[in-house]
């Protein structure tokens, strides 16, 4: 979108006239007018307020972000002084992220590029992790609020876990049979989450992707619904985009239509897309939901998931649970448990598998069935009772991951112990106070950034926050935060995703707090944002909204009359809003990182 790019450079910073915009507009491809409406309808949209995380999203905030094609002489110079540093402590870690790409493929290590600041965005080799704190190979210690993408829990290398898998590797890990562990693991995992049978994978996406073909195993439906803005692993199966007329497209290079075709994906929370559900359930073999999406914190829908709940029992149709990051993380059983709607069936693995590469699959004994048949007796004349889906997997009962996740359940239903119940509930659960004291922290920052007057939230659910930019959320700055955060002693992650552990003490959450200010209070001296007034300057270039309206019905009719559009502004905002969104995922970033 390189063209695209300059015409908005050009109007933002006046050095071209309306009309010129406007011919230059009519000029573009289809798809690049799409991406020019998107950009703009975002300038315009700075009055929509959004109640999320007790924050409010409105044009107060007195600063915008600057964005990659605003940089000037000044900024790059302080991006050259940041990467001179970082490479004077970190040199080896520099020196293996150069050095390594000769034969290291790593998906991981395009997360977030930007061209501006790639001097700064090497990532960095590890030496050993501990408790809270990361170390790399260059001796800096660091505050770990990545947590692994989530399934640190306990932090790093707690001794309960390694001890328990110092012990299974002393005794070997034969992968084909049964160990004691296995039937431990299924036992406890039942107990706490309340599902009735468990299946062991290698994996989260092969979770899903399993869970998926039960599904369609049971209900002989092909039809998948997911959630956009939801992820639910790598898998064909479940990897779908929403185009601008909401049919399903493969979302990338090698990913088949064929496989996107069977899947509609819908928008998590809206009401009237239930309609959809009940209309095509004669297709629909599961609806997957993401119960809090990892990558929207903030949208938490209780009555629209009950809703899909009751229609699913209604048109014998699974729901199934993505808990891959809530589960074990706000209580025992999860958002299923906090606010008491179940799933047919439910995807784990984050936290419950202490690390190691795993996942599970949780639900109704009739749809689990499937998997093996059924429960049997060896000394009768009972056989399975229900024909197989195929699945297999030579680490599924890898012996040194289910002593990992026996150590952990293990800790977990000691801890629901000591605070008084057998069986975690959401009222008395231990994790309340990690994320009573997520809740603190995120709301001190965000108390800080509307002080500060900066376009930035942090979305929080349980221990899981995220930093939001409001006006360029896969920014330049963005970024520059994050590599800030890092020079001053806290590593996030690519895929933003971060997470309190119950390693944290209140020292280290102190810290991460001073952090973050400190961070912000840089990238305002240094004038990475700047007066929002830009705003109306750029509109008054284009004299008013009108005449954005005019720009963006060049390809959209149902755009030109403008009195009726002003009479229906109130209403609609929040349509706005969700169009940006979606212009923005399928025009700029389409690309996942985890």
């Amino acid at each position: 979108m390189a063209v695209i790019d300059d015409i908005l450079e050009k109007i933002v910073s006046k050095k071209i006239e309306k009309k010129e915009a406007l011919k230059l507009f009519e000029e573009l491809p289809e798809k690049e007018k799409k991406y020019m409406i998107s950009e703009l309808k975002k300038h315009l949209s700075n009055d929509v307020t959004i109640d999320q995380n007790n924050f409010s999203e409105k044009k107060g905030n007195s600063f915008k972000a600057v964005m990659e094609m605003q940089l000037g002489e000044e900024h790059k110079a302080f991006i050259d002084k940041m990467a001179e540093k970082l490479e004077k402590s970190t040199p080896k870690s520099k020196e293996n992220a150069s050095k390594d790409q000769a034969h290291l493929v790593d998906q991981r290590k395009t997360g977030g590029l930007k061209k501006a600041l790639k001097r700064l965005q090497f990532h960095l080799t590890y030496d050993k992790g501990d408790g809270a704190y990361l170390y790399d190979i260059d001796g800096n210690k660091y505050i770990d609020i990545a947590s692994d993408n989530g399934v640190n829990l306990f932090g790093h290398q707690p001794k309960f876990i390694k001890e328990a898998v110092i012990k299974r590797i002393e005794k070997g890990y034969p992968l084909v049979g049964y160990t004691e562990e296995l039937a431990q693991v299924t036992k406890l995992f039942s107990e706490l989450t309340g599902h009735e049978r468990v299946l062991i994978t290698q994996s989260g996406t092969e979770a899903v992707m399993w869970a998926v073909r039960i599904a369609r195993a049971a209900t002989q439906k092909n039809k998948i619904v997911i959630f956009e803005g939801a992820f639910h692993g790598l898998s064909d199966a479940v990897l779908a985009a929403k185009d601008q007329f909401g049919n399903s497209i493969a979302m990338g290079l090698g990913m088949l239509q064929e496989f996107a075709n069977e899947i509609i994906v819908l928008d998590y929370g809206n009401m009237d897309h239930l309609d959809i559900i009940e209309s095509r359930a004669d297709e629909i073999a599961g609806v997957l939901i993401e119960p809090v999406q990892s990558r929207n914190p903030a949208n938490q829908p209780v009555e629209f998931l009950k809703e899909v709940r009751k229609l699913t029992l209604e048109k014998d149709i699974l729901l199934i649970m993505d808990e891959m990051i809530t589960g074990f993380r706000v209580c025992c059983n999860g958002v299923q448990g906090l606010w008491n709607i179940k799933g047919d069936l439910a995807t784990y693995g984050k936290i419950a598998a202490g690390g190691m590469p795993s996942g599970m699959i949780a639900g109704l004994a009739k749809y689990m069935n499937f998997v093996d048949g059924g429960v049997f007796n060896y000394d009768d004349n009972s056989m399975p009772s229900v024909k197989k889906a195929l699945m297999a997997g030579t680490h599924t009962r890898n012996p040194v991951k289910l002593a990992a996740t026996l150590a952990i359940l293990t800790e977990i239903k000691n801890r629901c112990i000591a605070s008084g119940d057998e069986i975690c509930t959401p009222n008395s659960c231990f994790l309340n106070e990690l994320n009573e004291k997520t809740s603190i922290m995120c709301k001190e920052l965000n108390s800080f950034f509307t002080l500060k007057k900066v376009p930035i939230v942090i979305e929080y659910f349980s221990s899981l926050f995220r930093f939001k930019f409001l006006d360029d959320p896969n920014g330049v700055v963005k970024e520059l935060l994050f590599v800030l955060m890092r020079m001053n002693g806290v590593e996030t992650s690519p895929s933003g995703n971060c997470f309190l552990t119950m390693a944290h003490s209140d020292n280290d959450i102190k810290s991460i707090i001073k952090t973050v200010k400190k961070s912000i209070d840089t990238l305002l001296e240094e004038k990475f944002f700047y007066e929002s007034d830009i705003v109306e300057e750029v509109e008054n270039k284009i004299e008013n909204k009108e005449d954005v309206k005019i720009v963006m019905s060049a390809s959209s009719s149902d755009m030109r009359n403008n009195q009726e559009q002003e009479s229906k502004k109130n209403d609609q905002m929040e349509k706005l809003r969700n169009l940006i969104i979606s212009d923005l995922k399928n025009f700029q970033e389409k690309g996942v990182t985890i």
